[in-house]
């Protein structure tokens, strides 16, 4: 059986951006915001719901890797601003920087991890964008990835909420936080999530009417999610592989990998057999493994490139080189800032620090007036999405 391989590089190469369904208005016209989310399952379905409601552009970048493609594609659209969904692990502050160096506001809806990210979005979405949610609930285990999309399509259909559910998740005290109040609860889970339904029905008894609904696990999605742990796998290698970890984590870090690698194994193995749900389950098990490594992995490296000039300013010019080509397919001269970029390689080259620092400013200055400037350019060739008009996923 041939396995999808998947290697995403530090810097990546892939640009992932939800395919949205396109309106008539000129993107000139409106405020564009874009929201900027990890390829995380539960996030994910928390931007796609959004961008459904309120015609944003959805831009997801690999969870926990920094790729300057993705920065040059938030650009592509021109917004005028830009919603994190997901914390620093998720969506490393570069891309912060990177947003705010363009004069583009960012704001970070998030908290510890995905349940409670979960709630601070449901926040901002009723208190900043005023949204208001028609009478149901729709109530997901929060690493159940087939379970998730069944209830993004259902909650986009009823303009309903999602809340995401762990063991410890009780929709009536988040629910009474937001003044919701639904008419209607649909608890949506798989058979490997079984218990933390049974808990979430357990707590919500009497509270409203209730619909349980079990989502089948196929070879399809047992296929897919070991496809994204294989992906999250080879992310953790690629990254360990270019850090240097404090002993005692990297032992640790070390132990999870291979701990994720044989749940892959055994995922792989079930699959084979036609065992769909172990098959799944194990792989849903051996990429959150795999995502500590990467966490780990991507905070150290964080670290490297703030203490080493010389990798900060080889970063700056990659990432400047891939925004410069972006604004000259809109169609936007570059041509100085260009010129300034070689002359950095090559102080670059000379181990020249003090040209270094010099030129690193006077470029991200001269690129801010440049992009300010071109702007237009690039809203002429965009269409913005009709509000509520994605379609189903």
């Amino acid at each position: 059986m041939m396995w999808k391989k998947g290697v995403a590089l530090l810097f990546g190469l892939m640009l992932i951006t939800a395919g949205l369904a396109f309106g008539k208005a000129a993107a000139a016209e409106s405020s564009v915001t874009v929201i900027l989310v990890s390829d995380n399952e539960a996030d994910s379905a928390l931007a796609e719901y959004l961008a459904n409601i309120t015609g944003a552009f959805v831009v997801t970048t690999t969870w926990g890797i920094y790729d300057p493609n993705v920065t040059a594609e938030i650009m592509n659209y021109a917004p005028d601003q830009v919603i994190i969904i997901g914390g620093p692990d998720a969506v490393v502050d570069q891309y912060v920087g990177d947003l705010e160096n363009l004069n583009i506001t960012v704001e970070r809806w998030w908290d510890a991890n995905r349940y409670e990210t979960n709630v601070a979005v449901i926040g901002n979405a009723t208190v900043k964008l005023k949204l208001k949610f028609e009478n149901s609930v729709i109530v997901v285990p929060g690493n159940d990835t087939g379970a998730i999309k069944e209830a993004l399509r259902r909650a986009v259909k009823v303009h309903g909420i999602i809340l995401l559910a762990n063991n410890t998740t009780d929709p009536v005290r988040v629910m009474a936080k937001f003044q919701i109040r639904p008419k209607n609860m649909t608890i949506i889970r798989s058979h490997v999530t079984k218990g933390v339904a049974e808990r979430v029905r357990e707590k919500v008894a009497n509270q409203t009417n209730i619909t349980e609904v079990e989502v089948n696990i196929t070879p399809e999605m047992a296929l897919q999610a070991i496809n994204i742990s294989e992906q999250r796998i080879a992310t953790a290698e690629e990254m360990l592989a270019n850090v240097t970890l404090p002993p005692q984590i990297e032992r640790v870090s070390e132990k999870m990998l291979e701990l994720a690698r044989k749940e892959l194994n055994i995922s792989k193995e079930a699959y084979g057999e036609g065992n769909y749900g172990k098959a799944y389950g194990q792989a849903i098990a051996a990429k959150a493994h795999a995502e500590f490594v990467i966490r780990m992995a991507s905070k150290e490296w964080q670290n490297k490139i703030r203490f080493d000039p010389a990798k900060r300013a080889e970063l700056f010019v990659h990432r400047v080189e891939t925004q410069l080509r972006i604004m000259e397919k809109a169609g936007v001269n570059v041509t100085e800032i260009r010129e300034l970029v070689d002359q950095l390689k090559t102080a670059i080259e000379n181990k020249d620090y003090d040209t270094i620092d010099a030129l690193m400013e006077r470029i991200q200055r001269k690129l801010l007036e440049t992009y300010t400037r071109g702007k237009d350019k690039f809203r002429d060739h965009i269409m913005l999405p009709k509000r509520g008009k994605h379609g189903e996923p």
